[in-house]
């Protein structure tokens, strides 16, 4: 079932479902003796979302997360201007005077009313809440779903995306588009009539080469995103996605990306030259998503995916230079933890050891592992060829984050892993975690699957994984994703019949694999 509809507007309706703060904080010297209430900002909302306040107050915005926000009010006003961007442990004030109802988003994650938003209320100087209400009606539609040509019908991707109502094509000629595409409309489909041709460039100055905000079925294909300052395609609060043929390279956060969004697909496609994910899944169980026939190469991470699961499935995909491969995890930054119940089955994942490549924190705590289970449950990782790591081909470990994560109820079964340096096998604390039928060379500990069966009870470990030396080691620098040796993409296929295939929206996206049906890859005889 899908989610229901978002107005776009805001509406105040039970002061007593609404969170207030009260000051508690020191307020700064500019304001006095003034109250001040704390709003925190982690990476993809604001906690509390709503703040009801008395007049004088001052609300301070304060930057916890890993990556930059702002806030951006929905209306401007002389009485309250926009903030810059505000860095990972930085704050910004605003002191609020005037009852009324104030709007506000992040423009880099969310957009007003939508996902990463927030309100201030300010009451009346009588006690009482203001009573504000603003909706906006959805475009009507007065026939079937059109195809809108870019630059033909209209000369943006923007424009066309603005004047697009659910339902329609929007059919991008072959060119190079400095913008930022916002998509805020159901069920549109944005389709590059050349998967190489049709470029999305943000020149290192704009943010996102395509977002997708809290608007369900939304599929975008057949296109290249290069050099934007966060991510090349995303997804966020979702029901139903897809992205297919996508090419993302050069971006300073992710290349291919889907947060707190449920009924997923991406197939046929490639991100490299991003610190953190080439591709991520977070936030959502059950998820009901997968990721086939696609590449992550140069990231700092290939696949990244915290606190996410439940029919997940990783499959049939090729994973490698990056500085760490594959890693499911579990993280305090975002909610639903821990992460459980991935499949990861029939990849290809070779070299990733990276050292040279833009890496996030996580990217250089994990490098130089192919699969890496951080604080993850009741994983399955089945028939996978892992080469060629300087750590381990196939590990478990716990994730310390603000909580430590112990990995539990993990299953190794039927890989095929070789070329580790430390062990191509490898576990460390958890209960549960079992291994069984592999081929490997070498473990940690020793005889892992005597150790770790999957059936029956284990002999003791002689020599158990210690990973306090991974941890505590120098870790070599991440590289900026502007300046990295990031090789170009390769020219890679296309959709068949962009120009006239029949518009296809994500909603209705089913994910049923045949795990069983998946062989293990070959290793391809360059890499032997």
């Amino acid at each position: 079932m899908r989610r229901g509809g978002r107005a776009l507007g805001v509406t105040v309706v039970l002061v007593a479902a609404i969170a207030v703060i009260f000051g508690g904080v020191a307020a700064a010297d500019d304001y006095g003796n003034a109250p001040v209430v704390t709003v925190r900002m982690t990476d993809n909302e604001f906690t509390p979302q709503t703040v009801v306040v008395d007049p004088g107050t001052v609300v301070r915005w304060v930057n916890v997360g890993r990556n930059k926000h702002n806030v951006v009010v929905d209306v401007k006003s002389s009485a309250w201007t926009s903030s810059k961007s505000i860095k990972a442990g930085k704050s910004y004030d605003h002191q609020f005077n005037d009852p009324g109802v104030y709007g506000y988003s992040c423009s880099f994650h969310g957009a007003a009313h939508q996902l990463m938003y927030g309100t201030v209320i300010v009451r009346n100087a009588d006690g009482t809440v203001p009573s504000e209400v603003t909706e906006q009606a959805p475009k009507p539609r007065a026939s079937g779903a059109r195809t809108i040509r870019v630059p033909k019908d209209q000369k943006t991707i923007q424009s066309a995306v603005d004047r697009a109502a659910p339902g329609d094509l929007i059919l991008i000629s072959p060119g190079v588009y400095h913008e930022a595409v916002s998509v805020t409309t159901d069920d549109l489909v944005l389709r590059g009539t050349d998967r190489n041709r049709v470029i999305l460039d943000g020149e290192y100055k704009l943010d996102n080469g395509v977002k997708v905000l809290a608007a369900d079925g939304v599929a975008i294909e057949n296109m290249t995103a290069r050099r934007y300052k966060s991510n090349g395609f995303f997804w966020t609060g979702v029901d139903g996605y897809r992205g297919s043929y996508l090419t993302s390279t050069r971006t300073g956060d992710y290349a291919i990306y889907a947060f707190d969004s449920v009924n997923g697909r991406f197939d046929h496609s490639y991100g490299s030259g991003a610190p953190d994910a080439g591709f991520y899944i977070g936030q959502c169980f059950p998820c009901n998503a997968e990721i086939t026939d696609s590449e992550a190469a140069y990231n700092g991470i290939g696949y990244s995916g915290t606190n996410a699961g439940g029919n997940l499935i990783i499959h049939d995909s090729v994973w490698h230079d990056n500085r760490i491969g594959i890693v499911p995890n579990s993280g305090d930054g975002e909610k639903l933890p821990p992460e459980h119940e991935t499949t990861i089955v029939g990849n290809l994942v070779y070299r990733n050891n990276n050292a040279k490549s833009p890496a996030i924190d996580a990217a250089r705590l994990g490098e130089f592992n192919g699969i890496l289970i951080g604080g993850g449950n009741d994983n399955l990782i089945v028939r996978n060829r892992v080469h060629d790591h300087r750590i381990a081909g196939i590990a478990i470990v716990p994730n310390p984050d603000t909580t430590l994560w112990v990995s539990n109820g993990n299953r190794v079964e039927d890989n095929l892993v070789t070329k580790s340096a430390i062990g191509d096998l490898a576990s460390a604390g958890g209960d549960g975690n079992c291994f069984v039928g592999n081929t490997f060379t070498t473990s940690k500990p020793a005889d892992i699957e005597q150790t770790m069966p999957c059936t029956g009870t284990g002999i003791p470990a002689a020599d158990p994984f210690d990973i306090g030396p991974f941890l505590e080691a120098r870790k070599p620098p991440s590289i900026d994703y502007r300046k990295a040796k990031t090789p170009p993409p390769p020219t890679l296929p296309g959709m068949k019949h962009p120009t006239t295939a029949k518009a296809q929206p994500a909603n209705h996206i089913v994910v049923n694999v045949d795990i069983a049906a998946i062989q293990v890859p070959k290793l391809p005889s360059r890499l032997r």
